[in-house]
């Protein structure tokens, strides 16, 4: 449950980005990411190459895949700087967003009441409970347009079951992303334009 504090933090990201974009610009926002994409990956060379003790006392939040490779914080940075450089401000943070709450929803719902395995062994409930967050999520963020929303839940969702190797915080966001951006550019449809009021804070 600890690994799923932190993969909150990616919410943070996402405000960072939409802070920076709004006093600066796209291209500072992406430098700044990467700045922090590049710390990390310099944290992640001394704990995997060098193991230090303190590193025991995150054992916690790493998968056990995880302990002497990179870990999902970076994949989590590096999908929010593909996603921000390639696809519309708003697809991209509902990407972003479906990776954080979708996977939250499905871990917890999936612990609690998941007794029906589907796949990977992840549960029908779990699942459920994360396509249920996606939709929810995209019908928050970007309201009308479910053309858009729905299907980039279902991708998200899909993936978020079907990836087990492979990292989800890199897997989720781009294809579900993807996805949304192909239907915004063969529907050429105008989403909303970014208003940085939404934040309560400009």
């Amino acid at each position: 449950m600890l690994r799923k504090t932190v993969h909150l933090s990616g919410l943070l990201i996402v405000v960072g980005y939409t802070i920076l974009f709004h006093f600066f610009s796209a291209n500072i926002a992406i430098l700044v990411m990467t700045a922090l994409l590049l710390i990390l990956l310099e944290i992640e060379y001394i704990r995997i190459e060098h193991k230090p003790r303190i590193t025991s006392m995150f054992d916690g939040v790493f998968r056990h895949h995880e302990k002497d490779n990179i870990s999902g914080a970076a994949f989590l940075v590096i999908s929010c700087i593909i996603c921000f450089s390639a696809f519309n401000y708003w697809v991209a943070v509902l990407a972003l967003f479906m990776t954080v709450f979708g996977d939250l929803f499905a871990a917890l719902f999936g612990k609690v009441f998941g007794k029906t395995k589907l796949h990977n062994n992840k549960t029908v409930i779990g699942t459920s409970a994360g396509f249920a967050a996606n939709f929810a999520v995209g019908a928050l963020t970007i309201p009308g347009f479910l053309i858009v929303t729905l299907p980039m839940a279902l991708v998200a969702t899909i993936t978020e079951l079907l990836t087990n190797k492979l990292d989800d915080n890199l897997t989720v966001p781009l294809f579900s992303g993807f996805m949304g951006q192909m239907i915004v550019f063969y529907m050429d449809l105008d989403l909303p334009p970014i208003d940085f009021t939404f934040l309560g804070l400009f």
